[in-house]
């Protein structure tokens, strides 16, 4: 038998397995034994494949006996993981050379564009800031505008 055809089938007994904790009053929680944190965490983990059975049989997909706030966090954090979580969204990727290059050539404007600025404001004070500001602004707009429309 070939590795993948073993690995399959080892997939499908985990699957399997794991389906039969899944939520619901044919479930091993009751009034007696309620779920927990850990049960929350797993039903929230196959809450889509749950769902899909619960479509056509009888499992649900949320345990009615629970312990409340600590059932409810787990599920949330199962369901997570389907939605991004394990820290998927914090990765970091790596810029391309012409992301860095342009990174770069942002720097040096952003830097170039506070030299000009601190040095015109410390040399001309006497000018009127708001008309400054309008002035640049309009300038600003323009040049945009201009950039835009090519």
């Amino acid at each position: 038998m070939k590795t993948k055809h073993v690995l399959v089938i080892c997939f499908g007994f985990l699957v399997l397995g794991g389906l039969g904790c899944a939520a619901g009053p044919q479930g091993p929680n009751s009034a007696d034994a309620p779920a927990g944190l850990f049960a929350g965490l797993w039903h929230g983990f196959i809450a889509w494949v749950t769902f899909v059975l619960s479509l056509f049989s009888k499992v649900k997909m949320y345990s009615v006996d629970n312990t409340g706030p600590g059932y409810n966090l787990g599920f949330l954090i199962g369901m997570a993981c389907w939605l991004g979580g394990w820290g998927g969204s914090w990765k970091y990727t790596r810029k391309t050379p012409e992301e860095r290059d342009w990174d770069e050539v942002a720097e040096k404007v952003e830097a170039k564009l506070k030299r000009e600025l601190r040095s015109w404001a410390e040399t001309d004070e006497a000018h009127d800031w708001d008309e400054v500001e309008k002035k640049v602004e309009q300038k600003i707009r323009k040049i945009i505008k201009d950039w835009a429309e090519k």
